[in-house]
């Protein structure tokens, strides 16, 4: 006697690689096979073929927060990604044979000529803790160039993991706060830009209105006021190496524009890759004190405590990713920071050089701050469900809880600087104590060249 029929699923070679469904125990029935994953396109997103695909447009993720301000730092040859507008991650790519690693190509190039012109000027007149700023400020801009591109290639992979990790949080039974992740990244990133703009034309109006009162002033100077002599004056180390002309003055200023912006980008770029991670560990404590005083199953503490963990592995994934532009950023502003408190005392010969310096230190110091504080609220957010979990009752507690609870008190869970250091509340006060011991010692250094005062206008 022939036993039941097996239900089973046999791959049909002769028509592709399909599924052939088996007849079941009911005669006249076929078995209905699973859903499949839908090929490379979806399957990084976890989408089922029976599913209706999501409109990404609609949903609350990274890439779509972000997406404004990487295409405006295109503008300016920073990240240079094909298809970043696009809603769907799967056309973001990277391509050395495109327009954008040109731009950026051409825009590195024109940096590092400024960077050589000003290292020549330096090294004939002499270099001191002064002078030198504008070198370490040029050296910045084309480290971040090299960075961003290397991230650039690491970033559709990157995107595409981020997607696939926060597409849970999306859904049911996590809640989208008042203020969603693009509002969030967005009202940071505008003040940012808003501020950083403000401190780029006043450096410009503070540099004009000098040179139009040392013309006026210096009866040595008979020399009229001119677009051409101003940029001839100012960045008379290009010109060591190129021969003027107004096309290559106009091109100076824009790309010394785009360094102000690269410059400052750096800073932007953590801030919102920093406010991505913490609003979805916000939403992990937000579920985790919906539960309290509720009797809750294992199986959403396993649920919980699976997510925590595969955002703690997006965190590493993205902290591999750009550590370098972390430690490059808190280097920059560690050196920038102290090289304008050491001039506070400095006499300024102008009201607008009042106005700008003051401005710029304060802004510089409000940026720094905030960076931190932005990059230290994943340590904050991925600790703050610790009270409602130590509170589980009795008849809740599982060994999941008591896992993820060690996970959280015993885990890093931050952005670093190639793991030198973790961006926690701790080290922003630890870096103002280091700023602060600096500024005493240079201060006594610098001592003599204040007491000598302002140098003579028309020398």
């Amino acid at each position: 006697m022939e036993g039941p029929t097996t239900l089973n699923y046999r791959k049909n070679s002769s028509k592709g690689n399909g599924v052939k469904p088996v007849e079941s125990e009911v005669p006249g029935k076929l078995e209905t096979p699973p859903p499949k994953f839908v090929k490379t396109s979806n399957l990084e997103f976890n989408v089922l073929a029976s599913e209706k695909l999501p409109n990404f447009e609609t949903l609350d993720l990274f890439h779509r927060a972000v997406y404004p301000f990487m295409f405006l730092a295109q503008c300016f040859a920073v990240m240079p990604l094909l298809g970043i507008r696009a809603s769907y991650p799967r056309k973001v790519r990277f391509a050395y044979k495109s327009l954008p690693i040109i731009v950026t190509l051409i825009f590195m190039s024109a940096t590092c000529i400024i960077f050589l012109g000003m290292l020549t000027h330096l090294l004939q007149i002499g270099i001191s803790a002064k002078n030198f700023v504008g070198l370490v400020f040029f050296g910045c801009v084309l480290t971040a160039y090299v960075i961003f591109i290397r991230l650039a290639r690491r970033w559709p992979h990157l995107i595409r993991y981020w997607t696939k990790t926060e597409m849970v949080f999306t859904r049911p039974p996590y809640e989208i706060p008042k203020r969603n992740l693009a509002r969030r990244v967005q009202l940071a990133a505008l003040a940012i830009i808003g501020l950083s703009l403000g401190e780029h034309a006043l450096y410009q109006v503070s540099a004009i209105l000098t040179y139009k009162r040392r013309i006026q002033i210096c009866k040595n100077i008979t020399a009229e006021p001119t677009f051409d002599d101003y940029i001839q004056r100012n960045y008379d180390y290009v010109f060591q190496l190129l021969p003027y002309s107004p096309v290559v003055a106009a091109f100076i200023l824009l790309i010394n524009g785009a360094c102000t912006f690269v410059w400052n980008y750096m800073d932007l770029f953590i801030m919102m890759i920093s406010k991505g991670l913490s609003y979805r560990f916000e939403q992990i404590t937000a579920r985790i004190r919906k539960l309290e005083h509720e009797e809750v199953a294992e199986s959403t503490f396993i649920q919980i405590r699976e997510h925590y963990v595969k955002m703690c592995e997006l965190l590493e994934f993205v902290d591999s990713a750009m550590s370098s532009l972390i430690l490059l950023s808190c280097v920059n502003n560690l050196y920038f920071v102290c090289y304008q408190l050491l001039n506070v005392f400095n006499k300024l010969r102008w009201p607008i050089n009042y106005i700008y310096f003051w401005y710029s230190l304060l802004y510089l110091i409000g940026r720094t701050a905030f960076v931190f504080l932005t990059a230290a609220d994943i340590n904050e957010e991925s600790k703050r469900g610790l009270g409602v979990l130590r509170r589980v009752s009795s008849r809740s507690w599982c060994v999941e809880v008591e896992r993820l609870i060690f996970q959280m008190t015993t885990q890093t869970v931050a952005l670093s600087g190639k793991k030198f250091y973790f961006l926690t509340r701790r080290l922003l006060f630890g870096m103002a104590g280091t700023i602060v011991t600096y500024e005493l010692v240079l201060l006594q250094f610098d001592e003599p060249n204040r007491r000598k005062g302002l140098q003579p206008l028309c020398a």
